[in-house]
């Protein structure tokens, strides 16, 4: 059992773990990198047969507020469809829907080959509406685009209501849109709300994990989100959707999500779990699902005929900090930062600027490590020298556990006193790792969502966003980064100065395994990060112990009168 000086060692840097403070800093907004101009084009496409069923869905889709009638399969006119295009994105719009049927991301590959693709044909069409009569993602609109960089669509539906969208592309991966809805002559206003899809998002490549997929919105300044298994289990109970009073609502992915700004709050968020195709390579039992979602936005402007006009803004795209953060609207939190997010934002920002100074991200990784270590050198060096006085005193801390082996409650009274008159802190040695937890959380959540990593090589590794496996043994990954990294720790321990419980010491042999365990998926950027910072510890270790060795002489000697 741990005696009392140890769990009050545990219980010090707990307290401390859990008393660090974020810092409050006012994030400048980028600027925005300039664009080259948008193009637009439309064609007519003969309707396929294959493509009338509607996507398989694993829970019912949100119910609407109003039924959406289909149009008869026989009358349904040829898809229109459009495209428009700047040097980032592609979008292509569709007349079946009234929509976006799917996103390419013109500086994203899948693999090294095509292009990252958000939405997809089988889905609903993004920023279709889904609850409005004959006007849903089943009814057909006509397609018009009066400007290269605008696409215009209209609805007449069977009750009368007259619905146009407007969508406009703007400045990167961000859509402009409003939608009018007008009634017929003095007939009762139409709806007073719209649901509007926000889209589907999928895993863009078959490592990403699952938990990554949710549908998520922010409260005033909370964000908050449902993942993949959460919806799975809400469906269950019967529960589809939410009622919020939402800036924005999201569906992401790893790396990926599309965005949804109406100009006035939204009241309600829907979402399901929707099946894919299962590919071929698939093995695992369960096919692969992704996200869907619809915001339900109340008009921005209500004219005295019952005509209602809705605004909004439509992000689909990479989750880049800084473009998200120039939406103005806390769109940022879409990347989960979490508790750590102002020190996440620092490291992301840092390792930005030493890209730009180096254009490699391990080799910035690795100048934020040594610059971390400069940081905490003291710390460490004080946590290295208390181990170092403590070892002086091990022969008579020997004695005192052998002479109170039967009286623990005086064993630790004595060692405290023996603590206090040498002036020893028993809790120095916990310190350096208790300060740099929040740096260790704060790059762990930066890194697993940082699309700068995403495909980023360094050395052998072919993509610093995943583990670093050069091939497989018997099945079994082989991870070069993790296992050179439990190789320093156990060298580290191996120049600690020896202190405290023999017991102890023992126990702390596991922690190299422990940690080999934890960080051997884990993303190789991060790796890279607590390895490094492993050897400088190591090298910092050896100089001080060089140090205090050196000087210990010349201290006994002068202290004797053997020196002048």
């Amino acid at each position: 059992m741990m005696d009392k000086k140890t769990v009050l060692a545990v219980i010090v840097c707990l307290i401390a773990l859990i008393a660090w403070q974020t810092l409050v800093n006012r994030i400048y907004p980028p600027k925005p990198k300039p664009l080259r101009a948008v193009t637009a084009t439309i064609t007519n496409a003969p309707q396929p047969r294959a493509e009338t069923a509607p996507p398989v869905e694993k829970s019912a889709p949100p119910a609407p507020t109003k039924e959406v009638v289909a149009e008869p399969e026989e009358s349904r006119p040829a898809e229109q469809t459009a495209t428009l295009s700047n040097e980032y994105v592609r979008m292509d719009f569709t007349s079946w829907g009234g929509g976006v049927r799917w996103v390419e991301l013109l500086k994203y590959k899948i693999n090294g080959s095509g292009n990252v693709m958000l939405n997809g044909k089988e889905f609903a069409p993004a920023l279709a509406l889904a609850n409005i009569a004959n006007a849903g993602p089943d009814a057909v609109f006509t397609l018009e685009h009066p400007a290269a960089d605008t696409v215009v669509m209209n609805r007449h539906t069977r009750t009368g209501l007259d619905v146009t969208k407007t969508f406009r592309l703007g400045k990167g991966y961000v859509l402009d849109g409003t939608i009018d809805i007008t009634p017929p002559p003095h007939a009762t206003p139409p709806t007073n709300t719209i649901d509007l899809v926000i889209g589907t998002a999928t895993p863009v490549e078959a490592k990403e994990l699952p938990n990554f997929l949710t549908a998520s919105w922010l409260v005033g300044e909370k964000y908050q989100y449902r993942e993949l298994k959460q919806i799975a289990k809400n469906a269950e109970k019967g529960v589809s959707n939410e009622t919020v009073n939402a800036r924005w609502g999201a569906v992401k992915s790893q790396f990926f999500t599309m965005l949804l700004t109406p100009s006035t709050n939204a009241v309600q968020i829907a979402y399901a779990a929707v099946e894919l195709p299962r590919p071929a390579e698939w093995k695992a039992k369960q096919p692969p699902q992704g996200v869907s979602a619809t915001l339900q936005l109340v008009p921005t402007t209500t004219t005295g005929n019952g005509s209602e006009r809705y605004e909004f803004t439509w992000y689909a795209g990479p989750k880049e900090y800084e473009r998200l953060v120039a939406l103005q609207g806390g769109q940022e939190e879409v990347m989960q930062l979490g508790f750590w997010g102002v020190i996440s934002v620092v490291l992301l920002k840092s390792m930005n600027f030493f890209y730009k100074l180096i254009p490699n991200y391990g080799v910035a990784i690795i100048i934020i490590t040594i610059l971390i270590k400069i940081l905490f050198w003291p710390i460490q060096a004080k946590s290295i020298k208390s181990m170092k006085a403590m070892q002086k005193f091990q022969p008579l801390m020997t004695k005192l556990r052998e002479k109170y082996k039967d009286d623990p409650q005086r064993l630790n009274t004595e060692m405290m006193k023996l603590y206090k008159e040498h002036k020893i802190n028993p809790f120095a040695g916990c310190l350096p790792m208790v300060v740099q937890i929040p740096v260790f959380f704060a790059l762990f959540t930066m890194l697993r969502s940082a699309i700068e990593l995403r495909g980023a090589s360094f050395l052998w590794i072919k993509d610093l966003s995943q583990p670093d496996t050069v091939g497989h043994l018997l099945g079994f990954p082989v991870n070069p980064l993790p296992i050179a990294m439990g190789v320093s720790m156990i060298w580290q321990m191996k120049l600690t100065p020896s202190g405290g419980d023999p017991k102890q010491q023992q126990m702390m042999m596991f922690m190299p395994l422990m940690m080999l365990f934890f960080f051997y998926s884990s993303s190789s950027g991060l790796v890279l990060y607590w390895t490094v910072q492993q050897f400088l510890s190591i090298a910092q270790q050896w100089w001080s112990m060089r140090q205090a060795d050196t000087a210990a002489p010349a201290a006994a000697m002068t202290s004797t009168g053997k020196t002048k």
